[in-house]
């Protein structure tokens, strides 16, 4: 049965600082939302002008989590991140159709901590 990705976390390298994530990937990084699907991460840095290449990494974390890197090339730039995915079972395409995952609402409060 196939199955499909739900984004789970964005993370840094460990040997990259917080500081060196260029204003690209920062605003990329803002757009994603936990359940967001690998589709609509693509899509998301496609929007963003990136061209966007997902690799699995060996091994299977706790709670079914796999590990990929996610590297993104922009501008004479490139940047890996990696992305902590949940798979997913398809389910059978019944007569209703599925609601996409949505971003999460907004606090406008908020807006000037990113």
């Amino acid at each position: 049965m196939p199955y499909r990705f739900e984004l789970v976390s964005l993370a840094l390298p460990a040997d990259c600082p917080p500081e060196s994530v260029p204003p690209a990937v920062g605003r990329l990084i803002l757009l994603a939302w936990p359940g967001m699907s690998r589709a609509q991460l693509l899509d998301r840095a496609r929007r963003l002008d990136m061209r966007a290449s997902l690799r699995v990494q060996p091994g299977i974390e706790a709670d079914g989590l796999t590990q990929f890197r996610l590297a993104l090339s922009f501008a004479d730039e490139s940047f890996e991140l990696t992305v902590h995915v949940r798979r997913v079972r398809r389910r059978r395409r019944g007569a209703r159709r599925q609601k996409p995952s949505l971003p999460p609402a907004r606090d406008i409060r908020q807006q000037n901590l990113f």
